[in-house]
C-alpha cells in the first residue's frame, strides 16, 4: 500500500472515529436541541455577529481572542439557526487530533498498529472525561494543534534530523494561532521552544537555531499580520489592544468574579483516562533518560510550560485541563515501546493489535452512550428549554431586540435569531464597571425589547414587566430563567 492510501486510510479512520464519538458526546451534535453552554454561546454570538459586520471587540465585547470567533464565523456561514456548523468543524478537528495522537504514538513505539490503537483509545477516552465539559470550547479546537507541533519536535527527534525551513515556518505559525486564540496555549511552544534551543546548543547546531528562529518568526508574523490587518481595515485594532491585551492580562484577574472549582492537580486527576497515559510517559521517558534526554526534554519542557500557563491567572475552571490531554499518546507510544521486538514482528501479535483496535472504535458510541455526561440533554425536546421557549416569543415580535442580562450567554441570542444591540451583550466573568454602567443605562433607556435574567427575578426594571418564567438544568443545578419585555 501507498504512503498517500495509507495515510487517506487512516484519516478516514480517525473521521469516522470522531463523528461516532461526538455525536453523543457533544452538545454541538444534532442529537440535542442546542448546545446550552454559556461559553459557546458567547463565541456563537461573536461569530454570527461577524456574519452580519460587526467586529469583536469594538462592536461585541468578549474575552477571548480573535481567531476563536473566526471559526465560530466560519461555523455560522453553513448555519446560523443550529449548531451543525459547530459540529462539523469539530468533528474535522477533533478527527486530525486522533489523527496526529496516533502518529506520536507510531513514532515513538515504532508498532504500526500503535497508531490505530492510541487513536481508538484517545478517541474516546477524552470525550468522557470531565475536562472535555459541553463540547465546542477553545480547549478541545486546539488539540490537533498541539498534537501536531508536538509530532513535528517528536518526529525529527527520533529521526535524528534538525526542524526543515516549512517545519519552523509551520511551527511559528501554529504559535501565532495559540497567541491569538488564548494566551495560555502559549504554554506548549515556550516549553518546546527551550528544549529545541537546548538541544541545538548542545549539538552545536549554531546556524541551524538561527536559520530556525528566523522561520519561525515568519510564520507567526505572517498570521499575526494577516490579523491585524483585518482589524486594521475595520478600524478595531484600539478594540484589540484595549480588550484582548490591556483588560485580559491586566484587568481580568482583578475583577474576576469567584468560582468553586478543583485545584490544578486535582483537576488532571479528575480525568484519569488520558491523565494517567500522561504521566505514564514521563515516567517511561525518564527510566531511559540517558538515550531518550530529547524525547523527555522536549515532553517535560512542553507539558509543564502548559501547565503553568494554564493556571497562572488562578483560575481552575474543569475544562482547562483538557489540554493537558494533547500528551496522553505520549504515554501510549512509551508503553508500546516495552514490548520485545521478538513480539512486535509476530503476526498473531499485529493482527491482535488491529483487532483491539478495530473492537476500540467500533464499541466507542455504544460507551459514548453509556458514560457520556451530556446525553441527559437529547432527551429534553426542543421547545421545552428556556432558550426556544422565550425565542419563539422574541423572534414573532416586530422588536426582537434583547440584552442577556446577569450572566454569561445563555443561547437566547442564537434561539431568537436575535443580534445584541450593546457592545456588551451579556454580563461577562471580568465584571468591568463599564460593562454594568452600559446595562443599567440601556435598560434605563428602554434599548432591548426584552431582557432574559437567570436565578432570581431582577430589581430595578421598572421599564420592563415578567411575561414568562422556564427553568432548566444546567451543570448538575436547575436554573430558573425570566423574560421581560419592554412596554
Amino acid at each position: 500500500m501507498t504512503r498517500s492510501r495509507k495515510n487517506a486510510l487512516r484519516a478516514l479512520y480517525c473521521l469516522l472515529l470522531s463523528c461516532g464519538v461526538l455525536t453523543i458526546c457533544s452538545k454541538n451534535s444534532f442529537l440535542y436541541p442546542l448546545n446550552d453552554w454559556v461559553d459557546v454561546n458567547c463565541f456563537f454570538t461573536v461569530g454570527r455577529g461577524i456574519r452580519h459586520g460587526l467586529v469583536p471587540y469594538l462592536d461585541l465585547y468578549d474575552q477571548k481572542g480573535p481567531l476563536l470567533y473566526f471559526v465560530y464565523a466560519l461555523a455560522a456561514l453553513f448555519s446560523e439557526n443550529s449548531f451543525l456548523g459547530v459540529f462539523l468543524i469539530e468533528v474535522i478537528l477533533y478527527a486530525f487530533f486522533l489523527f496526529y495522537s496516533g502518529r506520536i504514538a507510531e513514532t515513538l513505539s515504532s508498532v504500526p498498529a500503535a497508531f490505530f490503537l492510541t487513536a481508538a483509545g484517545t478517541g474516546i477516552a477524552v470525550p468522557l472525561t470531565p475536562a472535555f465539559s459541553h463540547g465546542g470550547s477553545a480547549e478541545e479546537f486546539f488539540l490537533p494543534v498541539f498534537a501536531a507541533s508536538l509530532y513535528l519536535v517528536l518526529k525529527t527527534i527520533r529521526e535524528r534530523t534538525p526542524l526543515n525551513r516549512r517545519q519552523g515556518v509551520l511551527m511559528g505559525f501554529f504559535a501565532a494561532a495559540a497567541f491569538w486564540t488564548k494566551y495560555t496555549f502559549c504554554g506548549l511552544y515556550a516549553g518546546l521552544a527551550a528544549a529545541v534551543l537546548i538541544m541545538y546548543l548542545a549539538e552545536g547546531r549554531i546556524k541551524e537555531l538561527l536559520r530556525l528562529i528566523l522561520c519561525f518568526l515568519a510564520g507567526f508574523l505572517s498570521l499575526s499580520a494577516l490579523i491585524l490587518l483585518w482589524y486594521l481595515l475595520r478600524g478595531g485594532l484600539p478594540a484589540l489592544w484595549n480588550a484582548y491585551f490591556i483588560d485580559n492580562l491586566i484587568r481580568y484577574s482583578q475583577n474576576i468574579r469567584g468560582g468553586n472549582y478543583p485545584d490544578p492537580l486535582p483537576n488532571l486527576l479528575n480525568n484519569l483516562p488520558w491523565s494517567i497515559p500522561l504521566f505514564l510517559g514521563l515516567a517511561g521517558l525518564l527510566l531511559k533518560i540517558r538515550k531518550q534526554w530529547r524525547e523527555f526534554l522536549a515532553v517535560l519542557l512542553s507539558s509543564v510550560g502548559l501547565f503553568v500557563f494554564t493556571y497562572w491567572s488562578g483560575r481552575k475552571c474543569p475544562y482547562y485541563a483538557l489540554v493537558m490531554a494533547s500528551f496522553a499518546p505520549v504515554g501510549c507510544g512509551v508503553m508500546l515501546r516495552l514490548i520485545p521486538d521478538a513480539v512486535k514482528t509476530r503476526l498473531g501479535f499485529r493482527r491482535a493489535m488491529a483487532g483491539s483496535a478495530a473492537l476500540i472504535a467500533a464499541l466507542s458510541p455504544f460507551a459514548a452512550y453509556a458514560w457520556s455526561s451530556n446525553f441527559y440533554l437529547t432527551k429534553i425536546p426542543r421547545e421545552d428549554t428556556p432558550q426556544y421557549r422565550f425565542g419563539e416569543i422574541i423572534s414573532a415580535s416586530e422588536d426582537a431586540s434583547l440584552l442577556n442580562y446577569g450572566f454569561l450567554d445563555g443561547g437566547f441570542y442564537f434561539a431568537s435569531g436575535s443580534l445584541p444591540v450593546t457592545r456588551f451583550f451579556c454580563t461577562l466573568n471580568n465584571n468591568l464597571p463599564e460593562m454594568e454602567k452600559e446595562h443599567r443605562t440601556a435598560i434605563a433607556e428602554g434599548k432591548p425589547a426584552y431582557l432574559v435574567v437567570r436565578g432570581k427575578r431582577a430589581k430595578g426594571l421598572e421599564n420592563y414587566r415578567l411575561i414568562d418564567e422556564c427553568s432548566m438544568v444546567f451543570e448538575g443545578r436547575e436554573w430558573t430563567y425570566y423574560l421581560y419585555r419592554r412596554p
